[in-house]
């Protein structure tokens, strides 16, 4: 099955990174906690190690390119595994997004009050 390489939030006000460097290509080995690629931020640079073992399937964002947290950056498989050609989006700590909710208009509660004896 397919992992989806999802972009980490840096730091706690860090909130999305520019893919500096892949340092592996589509179809490249990669064993898992290898590093994957580098990220850069206006605070840290850092290198995203792979969360699973496999072969580079997907790349998704290219080198250059500014992405938030949670965004799928590549995919790691078996070689033959079908992919997506569009990344599926994810929230900002790797979980699926969340699907839209309709807007919800908070109703006043009724308070009830006794009169004192």
């Amino acid at each position: 099955m397919a992992t989806d390489v999802i972009m980490p939030q840096l730091g706690e006000t860090i909130i999305e990174g520019t893919v500096g460097r892949w340092m592996k290509q589509e179809g490249d080995p990669i064993e898992e906690y290898e590093t994957l690629l580098e990220v850069q931020s206006d605070k840290v640079d850092t290198e995203i190690p792979s969360p699973a073992g496999g072969t580079v399937l997907r790349i998704y964002v290219p080198e250059g390119e500014t992405v938030t947290a949670g965004t799928v950056l590549a995919v790691i498989g078996q070689p033959g595994e079908a992919v997506s050609d569009a990344p599926t989006p994810h929230g900002a700590h790797g979980a699926p997004a969340p699907e839209p909710q309709q807007d919800v208009i908070p109703t006043p509660m009724s308070v009830t009050t006794q009169a004192p004896a």
